[in-house]
């Protein structure tokens, strides 16, 4: 037996720093989600689906209610300045274990500046005090240096994880 899960709120206020917006999608950003699926590092490190056009990105911001009202997943435009910059989301909650990860991607134009980090300061105590959540947990892969950097600038600590993913945690 599956047990449900619940519904993923939006933050509200919407979290922010300075100029960083963590906001919902929107349908007019569907370009840019599909020019972001096209980007090889995005494409190689999250799951960016097969058809990955403009017409597939906003069928899946369409979506995106809809994932958060079956408590499957949280995805929210890192916005700064008003552009879209990447995404943060929350997925894999689990409401018993009160564990969920956290996951992000920032455009190749605006890597190496800080952005995914201070998204995941932002979303990661959301979810803990908003969620009841007592464990953020983000999986990177060993051969993704620039997502470790993520996580630990972000205030993760990497847990001792054999194989291809270290697991980093945010209690």
């Amino acid at each position: 037996m599956t047990l449900a899960r619940p519904p993923i709120p939006l933050p509200d206020p919407p979290l922010r720093d300075g100029g960083l917006l963590l906001r919902p999608w929107a349908p007019a950003d569907a370009p840019v989600l599909a020019d972001a699926w096209a980007d090889p590092e995005v494409a190689r490190w999250t799951g960016v689906p097969e058809r990955a056009d403009v017409t597939a990105a906003a069928r899946w911001i369409s979506g995106e209610a809809d994932r958060r009202a079956r408590g499957l997943a949280l995805d929210v435009v890192i916005d700064l300045h008003g552009a879209v910059v990447g995404e943060v989301g929350l997925h894999q909650l689990d409401p018993v274990a009160g564990t969920v990860e956290i996951g992000w991607w920032v455009g190749a134009a605006h890597r190496g500046q800080g952005l995914a980090a201070r998204a995941a300061r932002l979303l990661a105590p959301w979810a803990v005090q908003e969620l009841a959540i007592c464990q953020v947990v983000a999986r990177c892969h060993r051969d993704n240096p620039a997502s470790a950097a993520v996580a630990r600038s972000a205030g993760f600590r990497p847990q001792a994880t054999p194989g291809e993913v270290e697991v980093w945690d945010l209690t």
